[in-house]
């Protein structure tokens, strides 16, 4: 994939030689080769099972430590700057299960890398390169990446990479995924474990059957989704859309639009400069700092919206609807809208329930329940509440 096709006479011969060499076998003896390289070339190695481990250092050489190749078939090749390792089984030997292969490789600091084991642990150093790695079975670890994207897998282990100045696209079947600081865009995906991603300069998703999410800022969008955890993201420069069928979400929010859905959690959203929508089937919503439109929706909670806007107006809807619990709006004194609260009251309900405005609303009873309606400053913005049994709040702010 990272072939160089700038080979020197003497690296021709050298792959010739090697070529032709038969594949190496070894009963129990360790194998090592070492090569003379520019920087840029190519790491790979691929191996029906084994851990794998590359370090780097300040030669410009590769130098290849194969410990415990019984029962393999080992063939190491150079072809100009690049370097291949093929470890194959092949059913050679009796008993190839319990062979304990595995490789530690040393390769400049400007290296490509390339590895596949169908089993076992693959470490990466610090590099400046492109990254690609896939295990069948075992953890993954690695370094800071500069100057390249990385490429992580495994069907059944954690992944760890400490940063990237590329992209980052990380899948596990069943582990935890953990991601430093990234220049590029990140793509987290695991069936069952915790997602953790710091500082993002691009766009973020992230996807977990079954744990915690925890993401940095971001200057793009991003998108977080799990089926049993809880969600907590940095502030979003693009859009956000978090959601989550069992735990609380907090975010700081967004500069374009946030979108937040728990079946079974608290919502809380510190900031927003674009449209919010928010909905749970249990749990409070919390909304801080809004200057546009606001959707808030709960089956059982209290609904609390801070409108910041400086123009009066957040060019939209504010809706507000909870089947049991107080919702508190506190909007600026100058707010222009047309408010319409509705406060349903049940007949065997013992509760003393109003509507609190520090706004001139016209406040009357309809067959038990307490609706208010007006303009404010001239109307405006649609505000529509809605809750059951409890009390509707509508405060004036100064900013």
């Amino acid at each position: 994939m990272f072939y160089n096709p700038s080979v020197t006479l003497r690296s021709s011969v050298l792959t010739l030689l090697l070529a032709f060499t038969p594949g190496v076998q070894a009963a129990s003896d360790d194998i090592e080769r070492e090569f003379d390289v520019a920087a840029n070339g190519t790491l790979s190695i691929e191996s029906d099972s084994g851990s794998i481990e590359v370090r780097t250092w300040e030669q410009n050489s590769v130098r290849v430590l194969v410990r415990n190749p019984r029962g393999f078939e080992v063939e190491i090749i150079q072809r100009g700057n690049d370097v291949s390792v093929v470890a194959d089984s092949r059913g050679r030997f009796f008993g190839i299960g319990r062979s304990s292969i595995g490789f530690t490789v040393d390769v400049p600091i400007q290296y490509n890398v390339s590895l596949d084991t169908g089993g076992g642990k693959i470490t990466v150093e610090d590099i400046s390169g492109e990254v690609e790695v896939d295990t069948s079975g075992g953890g993954i670890d690695i370094g800071i990446v500069t100057g390249g994207d990385v490429k992580a897998d495994t069907s059944g282990g954690s992944i760890v990479i400490r940063g990237a100045t590329g992209d980052v696209d990380a899948d596990t079947s069943g582990g935890n995924i953990t991601i430093g600081n990234v220049v590029g865009q990140v793509i987290a995906d695991t069936s069952g474990g915790r997602i953790k991603i710091g500082d993002v300069q691009g766009d973020i998703e992230a996807d977990t059957s079954g744990g915690s999410i925890e993401v940095g800022e971001s200057t793009g969008r991003v998108h977080l989704d799990t089926s049993g955890g809880s969600i907590r993201a940095g502030w979003a420069m693009g859009s956000i859309e978090a959601d989550t069928s069992g735990g609380n979400i907090h975010l700081a929010g967004s500069d374009t639009r946030v979108k937040a859905d728990t079946s079974g959690g608290n919502i809380e959203i510190d900031a927003a400069n674009g449209p919010v929508i928010a909905d749970t089937s249990g749990g409070n919503i919390t909304v801080r700092n809004a200057t546009a439109s606001v959707h808030a929706d709960t089956s059982g909670g209290r609904i609390e919206v801070d409108i910041t806007t400086t123009t009066g107006s957040v060019n939209g809807n504010i809706d507000l609807d909870t089947a049991g619990g107080d919702i508190i709006l506190r909007v600026p004194s100058n707010f222009q809208a047309s408010i319409h609260a509705t406060l349903d009251v049940s007949r065997r309900s013992r509760g003393d329930y109003r509507i609190y405005t520090d706004f001139p609303l016209t406040i009357q009873e309809d067959n038990g329940d307490i609706i208010g309606r007006g303009d404010i400053n001239g109307g405006g913005d649609s505000v529509s509440l809605e809750t059951n049994n409890s009390d509707i709040y509508i405060e004036s702010v100064s900013y």
